[in-house]
């Protein structure tokens, strides 16, 4: 989800929205960059598909890289 506080390097973007970005991603062909270093933080789990929340209930398979979606999900599993 794109807001004021990330951009990716796409025609559309000039380079004074680079500035105010100062966390450019890294990884290769990317072109995201974020106002908030934890922003890209986040953001890197995309790349590395590091999914350390993972749900126990039986029969249920998934994963979460954040803890806050890892959340809502297992409320799904009590209503």
């Amino acid at each position: 989800h794109r807001n004021n506080s990330i951009s990716s390097n796409t025609s559309s973007n000039n380079s004074s929205s680079c500035s105010v970005n100062k966390h450019p991603c890294k990884f290769p062909t990317c072109g995201w960059s974020f106002k908030r270093f934890e922003h890209l933080k986040r953001h890197m789990l995309v790349h590395t598909k590091e999914r350390p929340f993972v749900c126990e209930f039986q029969g249920c398979e998934k994963s979460f890289s954040r803890s806050d979606n890892f959340s809502a999900h297992l409320r799904t599993h009590t209503k």
